[in-house]
């Protein structure tokens, strides 16, 4: 993983702008890719880039989450609920509980797996 260096020794940057995601986790062609771009004691993040017409069948996480868009727009499901979301979208989900992201076009998310 490649870390930023830390502003101060109580933070460390995550990304400056949408160019460090790009840079650090490229689209691959017809599938998603998963980073983990930051892992701490109390959190843990990992970037998804898509490429078009791709989709992360359902499945849980072992903590709370929280899903964000920096890039395009995808379909978050989650209990049977589809619901579309666009940059700066984000959506909290409950440990253990069944979802799915689908991107009709290229697409950028963050996860971040929150202590429980």
């Amino acid at each position: 993983m490649d870390e930023k260096p830390s502003v101060s020794e109580e933070s460390t940057l995550i990304a400056q702008s949408l160019r460090d995601y790009e840079e650090r986790n490229p689209i691959k062609e017809g599938r998603y890719a998963a980073k983990r771009i930051f892992s701490g004691a109390k959190a843990q993040i990992t970037e998804i880039a898509f490429d078009a017409d791709v989709e992360l069948k359902e499945h849980t996480a072992r903590t709370p989450i929280l899903v964000q868009v920096i890039d395009g727009e995808v379909d978050f499901t989650v209990g049977g609920t589809k619901t579309p979301l666009g940059v700066g979208g984000c959506i909290f989900v409950e440990a253990n509980v069944i979802h799915a992201v689908y991107a009709a076009a290229p697409a950028r998310i963050t996860v971040t797996f929150l202590s429980s």
